[in-house]
């Protein structure tokens, strides 16, 4: 079955954690802002459609359920593009993206960031309010 990605939202568009590393700074991680680049990837770098299978909703549990900043280190650990393909081979795989295309994924990221004004997925509390 082929969705677009209001399959199943995440819940919340940010969850605010304390990051236990930095001194215990309160810190905001942009999960639904995640998501979407992930999705991104699956259509405009893998060319793939994005498709409702185990892993999509293993993914988006995980982003739906985060309870600390181990959960936002987890998903942080692995890199958007290896989301992107878990989710296209519904599996944890180990496969990375071709190296040849690191510039079109370069594009692809700051095209993004720049469309959504951002600079990372986790941002410091105080600064955003």
């Amino acid at each position: 079955m082929k969705h677009s990605l209001q399959i199943k939202p995440i819940k919340n568009s940010q969850f605010v954690f304390t990051d236990s590393d930095e001194d215990c700074v309160k810190k905001i991680f942009l999960r639904e802002k995640y998501f979407e680049f992930v999705c991104l990837l699956i259509t405009a770098f893998y060319q793939k459609e994005i498709i409702e299978n185990d892993f999509y909703n293993y993914f988006v549990n995980l982003l739906n359920d985060l309870e600390d900043d181990q959960d936002v280190f987890f998903i942080e650990h692995h890199i958007p593009p290896h989301w992107a393909l878990c989710i296209i081979q519904n599996k944890h795989t180990t496969d990375t993206y071709n190296k040849n295309d690191e510039n079109r994924l370069s594009d692809i990221w700051l095209e993004f960031t720049k469309h959504n004004r951002l600079k990372s997925f986790i941002i410091d509390y105080n600064i955003s309010n």
